[in-house]
């Protein structure tokens, strides 16, 4: 097996910002692993927020694509992610761009979708979110997404959330990213329930999160800053209704499946989350779709470039077809 690093740049369509800043471009990387002539793809994105030392990542990378030019022609993706992570215990998203890139391998040299080796199912009924901001929710009311999701937690953003409500009647939803004080959650809880919001993803931050635990609320809580693995799960039940998995957090396909079954034993719904990236990093969650309660994969509607033939969420409703892995080709330059 022999691998490719392919370091990109991603201009964003819109200036993205969170609580914790305002972001203009995305960094990151394409894993590309090569056999018999074909290739399977993972992604990685450097999140600012995140603090990743690029440096140590690509030395990482090296010394696992390394190893892999020594594995031979019977392998799994889960059997080498186990093998991986015990022996380098990489970086979550290097290692999901790595886990990634193993099940599309595999699923294309082996003619079988994604979807279907994880044991999940082609149509995927639940639609996904698209991402609104102060700055560009306008425009967005003009996509026709059946559901938006409005980043909050600044100053005046309830007048914010007043002005689309006063144009969009449809499903909203809330992430507040951590930016509510537990006061200012509690000023807004009952307005929030008065303009029907349909779900509140990590209002306050971890540090407080637990004085939420045992309250009743107007919607669903959700959590994501909350939530880094999957030894955080038993807590995160205590407190919240569902739970924001992202792959790049996560490290990959095969520990997102743990974790999905993990938190369906404990009573959670679920929502598969992204990062800033390609379809290459979006597809592999939407292979995951039919797991999951809600979607938010609008990643690849965030950036400029598009390295498939098609996007796999298209006005949010998630496209599978039946070709094997990823099921489409990419070029990366």
């Amino acid at each position: 097996m022999i691998g490719r690093i392919h370091k990109v740049n991603y201009p964003l369509v819109y200036p993205f910002k969170l609580s914790y800043g305002t972001f203009y471009e995305r960094e990151g990387l394409i894993v590309e692993l090569k056999q018999k002539e074909v290739s399977g793809w993972g992604e990685m994105s450097f999140v600012p927020y995140y603090g990743k030392d690029v440096a140590n990542i690509l030395q990482q990378l090296r010394t696992i694509l390394k190893h892999l030019e020594s594995v031979g022609p019977d392998w799994t993706p889960w059997d080498l992610y186990r093998q991986l992570d015990h022996e380098f215990a990489p970086d979550h998203f290097l290692m999901s761009a790595i886990d990634c890139a193993l099940y599309d391998l595999y699923g294309r040299l082996n003619g079988i979708p994604i979807w279907q080796i994880t044991g999940g199912r082609k149509e995927v009924v639940v639609v996904s979110s698209l991402t609104l901001t102060r700055d560009d929710w306008e425009e967005k009311l003009d996509w026709n997404w059946p559901v938006l999701k409005l980043k909050m937690g600044f100053e005046g953003d309830m007048d914010l959330l007043r002005d689309i409500r006063q144009k969009y009647p449809n499903a909203l939803r809330i992430d507040a990213n951590s930016g509510w004080t537990l006061e200012g959650f509690d000023e807004r809880v009952d307005r929030l329930a008065e303009w029907e919001i349909e779900l509140v993803e990590q209002p306050v931050p971890t540090a407080v999160d637990d004085q939420l635990a045992g309250r009743q609320f107007p919607f669903p809580l959700a959590a994501d800053e909350s939530m880094q693995g999957i030894e955080d799960l038993e807590r995160i039940a205590r407190i919240y209704d569902v739970v924001n998995i992202k792959l790049q957090k996560c490290g990959g396909i095969t520990p997102a499946l743990e974790i999905i079954h993990r938190s369906k034993d404990l009573g959670l719904q679920l929502m598969a989350g992204c990062m800033t990236e390609s379809s290459i990093g979006i597809g592999a969650m939407a292979h995951l779709g039919s797991f999951f309660h809600y979607l938010d994969l609008d990643g690849e509607y965030l950036i400029t470039p598009i390295f498939g033939s098609q996007r796999f969420v298209k006005e949010g409703k998630v496209v599978l077809g039946t070709n094997g892995g990823l099921g489409q080709d990419f070029i990366v330059k």
